[in-house]
């Protein structure tokens, strides 16, 4: 039983109660966002005073649209909650066809104000009395690229062409700042990243954590879950949930509040209890949650464990075509305690060294290759296919400064061939850096857009191999054998 979590990502109709024509305006921002994924039914904006928003029929109250109704998204000023309450029992006498409520709209118990409050409990009182699910308040909203559904107010800058493109990830975020800045930052990246399903919770007057982590288990279009978490009330029920997941498929979390202060500010951002951050750690580890510093090392994890095969082990060869890329990229492997540099077979070595150019450097140290910035096209993709041969090595971090007489185009055209086509991507872990910036976005976007994540540095792509090994060492603890098996 899901109780009504479907129609939270694909409803029968979406109403949106303080729809407006004003661009600067969040209840815009909601109707053109459904509109622009191309949501496939029907948007009802509710305005007093309008007759169309965004060149659709709008409406004066909820009561009157006369199509069914499963999802209502309320965007309105919060004082206005008890006017809005009361059309939504009118209709549920009637019509009794919502399911679930998006507030979006702030100003309440986050506050921790009698009049916060007292909105709050009253949207919760009415829709409980209903039986209807809420999402909220104090939220950005849900979107479902599966279904096109999209009720934020964020305008990530997404092209169009990857709107409704679903990917594996689903997210969900305890603050709408961090959520809107993920949505954000993904469209930005060279093939724009469509999370499956993201979802702001916002006060969790209702649906929380526990609702939508049941729900991510059981979803087939999920691959991996994220949160951005602050603090639960119930952070043993928390964990155990999250620990029956991580058996099926990785949890990568963001959690705040680990000094006295973070705690003590996320406590007053939402109203939540952020917990002991000791016991938080130690059961992360102790159930293969994968645990991350920072927002980049967040967004990486998530793609990673999305588009790249799991590591059997921390075997991993650094394959680079710069030194001091190299080098640094070395250093980071040396730094993390579950990674180390394998020695490569005789064979490998032999072969590496008749197809790098001259002056290469092979194996010193063990584990590493830099075959300089003379190498061509062929040079790298020749090195890394008899890498990923060598049955020493688990995973590849191939690094590349593009030169300006390297060919970027033929680059990524040949790395797709060997990764996608021959099927090299199912052998072993390949961790891409290109570098650098804007000037090698276009080869980046080439492989990206063949499902195939690369890293903007080489430190990056070592933290999501790091963790991607972590979850591939507690697969192996508690299953026995390959994780990949």
């Amino acid at each position: 039983m899901n109780n009504h979590l479907d129609s939270l990502f694909n409803p029968e109709n979406i109403a949106v109660v303080g729809a407006s024509n004003n661009p600067l305006k969040a209840g815009y921002v909601i109707v053109q966002n459904l509109i622009n994924i191309g949501y496939p039914k029907k948007i009802f904006p509710i305005n007093i005073k309008e007759d169309h928003i965004c060149g659709i029929k709008s409406y004066r109250s909820l009561y009157d649209i006369e199509d069914k109704v499963e999802m209502v998204v309320l965007i309105m000023p919060a004082g206005a909650i008890f006017d809005v309450m009361k059309d939504i029992e009118n209709r549920m006498k009637s019509k009794n066809d919502i399911k679930v409520i998006v507030c979006a709209s702030a100003d309440f118990a986050e506050t921790k104000t009698p009049e916060g409050i007292k909105r709050q409990n009253h949207l919760i009182e009415i829709s409980k009395k209903y039986g209807i699910r809420i999402v909220g308040p104090n939220c950005i909203g849900v979107i479902d690229n599966v279904n096109r559904v999209d009720t934020t107010f964020v305008e990530t800058l997404l092209p169009k062409e990857s709107r409704g493109k679903k990917g594996g990830i689903s997210f969900i975020s305890q603050s709408g700042a961090v959520a809107a800045s993920l949505l954000m930052s993904g469209a930005s990246q060279p093939a724009p990243i469509s999370f499956n399903k993201f979802v702001s919770i916002g006060n969790m007057a209702d649906i929380d954590f526990i609702d939508l982590l049941k729900y991510f288990e059981n979803d087939e279009d999920t691959k991996v879950i994220g949160l951005y978490l602050e603090g639960y009330s119930d952070g043993r029920r928390l964990i155990n949930t999250i620990a029956e997941i991580t058996v099926k498929k990785p949890v990568v979390v963001l959690k705040v509040g680990r000094s006295e202060k973070g705690a003590s500010a996320a406590s007053s951002h939402t109203g939540s209890l952020a917990g002991s951050d000791v016991v938080y750690d130690s059961a992360f580890k102790q159930y293969g949650v994968i645990r991350v510093d920072t927002l980049q090392e967040l967004m990486d994890t998530m793609q990673a464990f999305d588009s790249l095969k799991l590591p059997d082990d921390g075997n991993v060869f650094v394959l680079s075509q710069a030194g001091g890329p190299g080098i640094y990229c070395t250093d980071a492997v040396s730094n993390q305690n579950n990674l180390e540099m394998p020695i490569i077979e005789d064979i490998t070595k032999e072969k590496l060294k008749e197809i790098a150019p001259a002056m290469s450097s092979i194996c010193k140290p063990e584990g590493y290759a830099d075959i300089t910035a003379a190498a061509n096209v062929r040079h790298h993709v020749e090195s890394l296919k008899v890498i990923i041969n060598d049955s020493n090595v688990s995973s590849v971090l191939f690094i590349t400064v593009v030169p300006t007489f390297l060919p970027q185009d033929k680059l990524a055209e040949k790395m797709i061939d060997l990764l996608e086509n021959e099927g090299y991507r199912n052998k072993k872990s390949v961790f891409i850096s290109i570098m650098s910036g804007n000037y090698v976005w276009e080869c980046r976007k080439s492989i990206e857009e063949k499902g195939i994540y690369t890293f903007a540095s080489p430190d990056q792509a070592v933290k999501a191999l790091a963790n991607m090994v972590r979850y591939s060492k507690y697969l192996k603890r508690i299953k026995g054998g390959s994780a990949n098996e």
